[in-house]
């Protein structure tokens, strides 16, 4: 169903749900009137009892979780779609289900905090599978994304290639970075495990124009030390970690000239402690409901 001009918003949103309850064999209730409480879409699955609320017009944060507690007490599962975010949430919560409504090109989507946008229908029918859970932590999946950056020799000019590693992602796909010191031998894109699978890609067909030197502990004048680092191919002079800091960040901004991903089986240790409602998709959900 496209989005109709001639109905609004709301009620678009609100027969989309209907729609697709009615797909998946579900008798959903349109405007459907309890005590103190109205729900736009009403539904019953598997014994659970489920009010879809789609809010088009300013409603505070207050406000809903008066409306949400109402729904509490009658063990309904509330389930808000709101076009603009209420005001004065600062953040997820399991006690309220809460999520962003829009359209895009004449099509209805719902936001699960821009970390992945999905079709109502979709979105619909994986909230009431179970599909989309509330989570306590963000977890990295194992799957590592090498960017690589072309490196001139500052000694004798010869062509190399560093590289590093993009953010990880959660199943639900959001970012999660992580900072590593300067000037030290423990870093991730030093890892046996990626520094292997790299002479792996540098070797094969596709990466073959990829040319990167030794991987070792060489002597740094910045810090009158040792420690890992990327050297030159021809000269092994050390590739010191100010300038490869500076050409990483200068790929955010233009990017790097090539990249390559790869699943690993060692843990990052990268969970982070960020409540918030997960999709993830053909993935395991990123951490335990409460």
């Amino acid at each position: 169903m496209e989005y109709n001009k001639n109905i609004s918003f709301h009620n678009q949103v609100k027969k989309k749900i209907l729609l697709t309850c009615s797909e998946l064999g579900l008798q959903a209730k349109e405007e459907h009137k309890g005590t103190g409480w109205r729900a736009d879409v009403f539904v019953t699955v598997g014994g659970k009892k489920y009010a879809f609320e789609v809010q088009t017009t300013k409603q505070t944060h207050l406000r809903t979780l008066e409306k949400q507690e109402k729904y509490r007490k009658e063990n309904i599962i509330g389930c808000w779609l709101f076009e603009r975010e209420p005001a004065g949430r600062n953040q997820e919560r399991e006690d309220l289900p809460l999520f962003k409504v829009n359209k895009i090109n004449d099509q209805i989507y719902v936001s699960l905090k821009d970390r992945i946008t999905l079709p109502i229908k979709d979105f619909v029918k994986g909230y009431l599978q179970g599909e989309i859970k509330f989570c306590n932590t963000l977890n990295p999946l194992p799957i590592v994304d090498i960017v690589f950056i072309e490196m001139p020799c500052w000694k004798c000019g010869a062509k190399n290639h560093i590289y590093y590693i993009a953010p990880f992602k959660s199943a639900c796909n959001t970012e999660i970075r992580y900072d590593e010191a300067m000037w030290t031998s423990e870093k991730f894109l030093f890892h046996p495990e990626i520094t292997k699978k790299i002479k792996d890609y540098t070797h094969s067909k596709q990466g073959k124009h990829i040319t990167i030197g030794g991987i070792k502990e060489r002597y740094g004048h910045t810090i009158e030390n040792f420690y890992m680092s990327f050297g030159c191919v021809e000269c092994d002079s050390i590739f010191g970690d100010w300038f490869v800091q500076e050409a990483i960040i200068d790929t955010w901004y233009n990017g790097g000239d090539d990249s390559t991903s790869f699943s690993v089986s060692f843990n990052p240790n990268l969970t982070q402690n960020i409540p918030h409602w997960c999709h993830p998709g053909d993935h395991n959900f990123c951490g335990s409901s409460k």
